[in-house]
């Protein structure tokens, strides 16, 4: 359990980990489950490993320097073992307390690639902003709303 404990512990240190990702990296290294179970457990015990904590770190990451939406943000923490209450906790005390619009967010993330695509047809500039927007998370109506305010800005200008 020592060398368990002492290898999590040396993973720890490089970065924080979710449960799920401790645990899964610890049974790949053929830790047997046992020891890695007390081990996850003491880790626990002392605070050293906080679903919570990882997932406030995660999403404050996410969202102010990737501006990933907070489907997106879910989505991630859900893939890495954080229960969606903590989760929906986390990404909501983040979006206060850094003062995160999405909305704003949104439109940003639009004008920004709306540039890349100036060479290429309206109807293509249009869908492949959808596509981009779409997959980063953000809701329909948002996408929907920041669309159509660059396509008409550009239609003006």
């Amino acid at each position: 359990m020592l060398t368990t404990y002492n290898k999590a512990l040396e993973v720890l240190a490089r970065g924080p980990k979710s449960t799920k990702d401790l645990t899964r990296w610890l049974l790949q290294r053929d830790h047997s489950k046992d020891d890695v179970a007390a081990t996850i457990e003491k880790l626990t015990g002392r605070g050293l490993l906080n679903d919570a904590s990882y997932a406030e770190m995660f999403a404050r990451s996410r969202a102010t320097t990737r501006g990933m939406s907070r489907r997106r943000i879910s989505a991630e923490l859900a893939k890495r073992g954080i229960a969606r209450e903590l989760a929906d906790a986390a990404i909501a005390e983040v979006m206060a307390n850094e003062g995160i619009d999405e909305r704003a967010m949104v439109e940003s993330a639009a004008a920004k690639k709306f540039r890349t695509l100036a060479k290429l047809e309206p109807p293509v500039q249009k869908q492949r902003l959808y596509g981009f927007l779409s997959r980063k998370g953000y809701p329909p109506d948002l996408v929907r709303a920041a669309v159509a305010k660059l396509v008409m800005a550009e239609s003006r200008g």
